[in-house]
């Protein structure tokens, strides 16, 4: 098998951190997310998440995920033909994991990180993968076109902003 190269950034780079996170809770017995689709594209990257494997970072990364996983769930139970919008996407499976069928999905992030993202997947009917950085505004134009009511979630972008970004 041909394995998928990984050309990020630094700052990107660090989406790998809950990617493999929930590839490890998955391979558990009693992992704390089910994340089969996280599994395959780790097994998929040329890339050494050996510096990643023992970081604190990683059980942190998870308990995030599954934190956002279940404020995510709460808003669809809410709204369930409303609009999730994920700011740094990076790999994240939460689509996968918690679409409902009915709710229009944004994955936003930098050309290099959707470079990646776009090996494993793609735009569909529902869902609208956006190349671009949060500080800018045009995505939010097809985001308003939705009508909302919008769930939008940034689980660790703004960590890597100055205060006046934030």
């Amino acid at each position: 098998m041909t394995k998928v190269t990984v050309d990020l950034g630094p700052v990107q780079e660090t989406l790998l951190i809950p990617l493999l996170g929930r590839a490890v809770e998955t391979r558990k017995d009693n992992g704390l997310i089910h994340d089969e689709k996280a599994v395959h594209i780790v097994e998929s990257l040329d890339y050494d998440f050996s510096k990643w494997e023992k970081s604190k970072s990683l059980s942190g990364a998870t308990i995030r995920t599954r934190m956002f996983d279940d404020d995510v769930q709460s808003f669809l139970a809410d709204y369930p033909t409303g609009t999730v919008v994920e700011i740094g996407c990076g790999l994240n499976t939460r689509f996968e994991r918690l679409d409902n069928g009915q709710a229009q999905w944004f994955d936003l992030d930098l050309p290099d990180s959707l470079a990646l993202r776009r090996q494993f997947f793609q735009d569909q009917p529902r869902r609208t993968m956006l190349e671009a950085s949060v500080l800018e505004t045009d995505w939010m134009e097809p985001v308003a076109a939705t009508g909302g009511p919008w769930c939008i979630i940034s689980e660790a972008v703004i960590i890597y902003f100055e205060t006046a970004q934030a």
